[in-house]
């Protein structure tokens, strides 16, 4: 029987991640390994069936590899993913056992794809990104590029919620500060290219309930990735934002003073990364400012409904060019939060538990899942929206 292992199962999307497994799979063990363990253990007696708790410090690397031994997949959605992502990848590949995670940051998803001739010497299989923004993004625009004979141009886009009462650990609030802050990796006229975070700034038109939302582009793995996949595309660009505006008014107004920055402050004689602190304090909003809390939950309901609470979108726009004719596609889902991250993965987890993905190496989602197979799974749970299919005369 199948064993996989769910590391950082206990938090907010690796424990959706474990519920998911569980309904899609009840006949696969499932370790949810988490650095709390008592978190982890609540959850396995919540869920029951094939699942044990184990606890897991992803900086003891020695343990982490004893731990991935014996076990056919790693779904792993320990972040932030520069901080952990590298390491975890290198810990699977020395395992000798198949990975899948969600890493949504460029820097650490470059340095997971230069372990792929390691991880093929070894015989594993990496899909690094294989979540909601990047994955289903990814996979969005491979969907698109498969039906144009040319493809110049991609945009992959988000837009999430700020205020899921959910979202109760660091690493979500430290990866959008990660992502809004100094210079990011995008991809232009054939060359990856530097430039300022939150540049660009345009609506995009998403799904209902959101329609028009204004974002910009930001540090996201889609620009790294797309492009080694998909021949002859000139462009790629991510862009993202959060809603409510409110909150991301307040976000860039500490990025403006420093407060996104990984550079250390002196609080109470410690020094902390002052993202940390910006990070912490986000976090004790409601205790710190419960009326600014109400005021932005108020916000968001009034502009969206309950589905702005925990909802996030996604959208995909490729262009270029069918039967010689200028051509473009867009996509569009949304979900919650948790489960449209979730899924995916699991999904991928699944695929390699059912020889559907083939290796061995280190793969963005683009370069190894097959977008027919995974839409009709991911359509169960999560339609995908073909928003709009245009060829020009």
């Amino acid at each position: 029987m199948a064993k996989v292992v769910a590391l950082g199962g206990a938090g907010h999307i690796g424990s959706c991640g474990v519920k998911e497994l569980v309904r899609k799979a009840p006949d696969i063990e499932v370790v949810v390994a988490d650095y709390n363990l008592a978190a982890a253990e609540r959850l396995v007696a919540d869920i029951g069936g094939r699942t044990s708790a184990a606890f897991a410090d992803v900086n003891d690397l020695p343990a982490l590899i004893r731990m991935m031994q014996g076990a056919d997949v790693i779904i792993n959605t320990v972040g932030p993913f520069y901080r952990y992502g590298e390491l975890i990848a290198k810990a699977a590949i020395e395992a000798g056992t198949d990975l899948v995670d969600i890493c949504d940051e460029g820097e650490p998803t470059i340095k997971i794809l230069s372990l792929h001739e390691e991880a093929r010497k070894r015989g594993v299989t990496v899909v690094v990104g294989l979540g909601a923004t990047p994955g289903i993004t990814n996979l969005m625009a491979r969907r698109g590029a498969d039906r144009l004979d040319e493809v110049y141009d991609i945009d992959t886009a988000w837009a999430w919620t700020a205020v899921d009462p959910k979202m109760t650990g660091p690493a979500i609030v430290d990866h959008y500060f990660h992502a809004v802050t100094g210079e990011i990796e995008t991809y232009r006229d054939g060359n990856w290219v530097k430039m300022p975070a939150v540049s660009n700034r345009k609506a995009m038109d998403f799904v209902a309930p959101i329609g028009l939302f204004e974002v910009a582009e930001v540090g996201h793995p889609e620009p790294v990735t797309l492009p080694r996949y998909i021949p002859g595309v000139k462009n790629v660009a991510n862009f993202g934002g959060v809603w409510p505006k409110s909150f991301e008014e307040l976000a860039m107004s500490w990025k403006k003073i420093g407060l996104a920055d990984t550079k250390e402050i002196t609080v109470a004689g410690q020094k902390l990364p002052a993202r940390t602190v910006a990070t912490y304090v986000v976090l004790a909003l409601p205790e710190l400012a419960p009326d600014v809390v109400l005021n932005m939950v108020s916000e968001v309901v009034n502009c969206y409904g309950e589905f702005g609470i925990e909802g996030v979108v996604l959208r995909a726009e490729v262009r270029g060019a069918k039967d010689g004719r200028p051509a473009r596609f867009s996509f569009g889902c949304g979900a919650a939060a948790d489960v449209l991250t979730a899924l995916p993965a699991v999904l991928g987890a699944l695929m390699l538990v059912r020889g559907q993905l083939t290796g061995p190496g280190v793969f963005a989602p683009e370069g190894i899942v097959d977008q027919e197979t995974f839409f009709e799974e991911l359509s169960k749970d999560i339609p995908v929206e073909e928003t709009s299919t245009t060829l020009i005369a």
